[in-house]
């Protein structure tokens, strides 16, 4: 064999070996964990505890270099998935009911091709097993029905404060709350193989490291403080984006540097 040949023979086999890692690598891309890159396309299904976890959201994103974020919010203050389900129906039958925020929840899934759709269930509710179906089982249909191509993320809630007035009607401790919300949700995301984003988890996470750092409202005790959106926030960054929270630049001015540093390292457990 002379001089040409074996340089065609050698040329031959290494674009036969780049061909094959090429695939290979291609293989790989498709085993890694289901996280949307660049940016983001998020609709929520949800209320006020919705509207608290994505409150610094888009700030806390795009600080982030790579990463940006579109966020939908069909939130009706107080909304269960009772009500959201029974909204569905009755704007099937009168499309000029345009309860969430002057759109039908069928006109948000079709304003954008959303990546992912977040569903929970409202926060008094939230322990109680008995309140998820059949109505969690209608708005995952809908959704696939008209945004096929979203991922349905379930949206963790969090207990409430331990002196929060709600939990004595309840007759409930705070922990007693978390642990039933933590089950329940728990179930939804293995019911329909879904992710969850646990801010309740995080939640918890912070009491039982600082219980002097107050996540919750002075005027309800349920509702997030700005410690408790950013924390919320934080945890929903590293479950859409895959990346640590420690990577967030951003900080709201309210919050020191030394519990905006807390509650990113919370989250990134």
């Amino acid at each position: 064999m002379n001089r040409s040949m074996k340089k065609q023979v050698i040329n031959f086999y290494i674009i036969l070996l780049f061909i094959f890692f090429t695939n290979q690598v291609r293989s790989f891309d498709k085993d890694l964990p289901n996280y949307v890159s660049d940016t983001i396309r998020i609709l929520t299904i949800g209320n006020s505890f919705a509207d608290n976890a994505c409150k610094y959201l888009k700030q806390i994103t795009e600080s982030v270099k790579g990463c940006n974020i579109i966020i939908g919010k069909a939130n009706i203050g107080g909304c269960n998935l009772e009500k959201h389900a029974d909204l569905i129906r009755q704007s099937e039958l009168d499309p000029v009911l345009k309860t969430y925020n002057g759109k039908t929840l069928k006109e948000w899934l079709l304003t954008d091709e959303w990546d992912i759709v977040t569903i929970q269930q409202v926060s008094h509710l939230s322990y109680k097993a008995e309140s998820y179906q059949p109505y969690a089982d209608e708005i995952r249909d809908y959704v696939n029905k008209f945004a096929s191509q979203a991922k349905i993320y379930i949206h963790e809630t969090w207990a409430y404060a331990p002196d929060c007035p709600r939990l004595y009607e309840f007759g409930i401790t705070s922990d007693q709350m978390y642990q039933g919300l933590r089950k329940n949700y728990q179930v939804l995301s293995e019911r329909y193989d879904s992710k969850v984003l646990p801010s309740g988890d995080a939640f918890n996470r912070s009491l039982e490291k600082r219980k002097e750092l107050d996540l919750w409202s002075s005027k309800d005790r349920f509702h997030a403080n700005n410690n408790g959106c950013y924390l919320a926030a934080c945890v929903w960054f590293k479950e859409l984006f895959g990346k640590s929270p420690k990577k967030i630049r951003y900080r709201p001015e309210e919050l020191s540097k030394k519990t905006a540093r807390f509650l990113r390292r919370v989250a990134s457990k």
